[in-house]
């Protein structure tokens, strides 16, 4: 995997109406792009301990725990 582009972002943006400071990441994602998540033996266990406010967030599901409950 390797990072394309690290932008700071300051205000209202296409991203979110809440949060006015973001930090946007464009990755390229290289062999991985072909192999979904929910295959990489703990994946989603060492995601959560990185970012443990990560639960919170309730992404496309619309619950909290997000897709980490998949």
């Amino acid at each position: 995997m390797k990072i394309r582009e690290i932008r700071a972002m300051r205000g209202p943006n296409y991203w979110s109406i809440r949060r006015h400071f973001l930090i946007v990441m464009k990755l390229d994602l290289e062999e991985m792009e072909e192999r979904p998540s929910n295959l990489i033996d703990g994946f989603s266990e060492r995601l959560e301990k990185m970012f443990p406010t990560m639960y919170e967030h309730e992404c496309s599901e619309g619950c909290p725990g997000g897709f980490l409950n998949e």
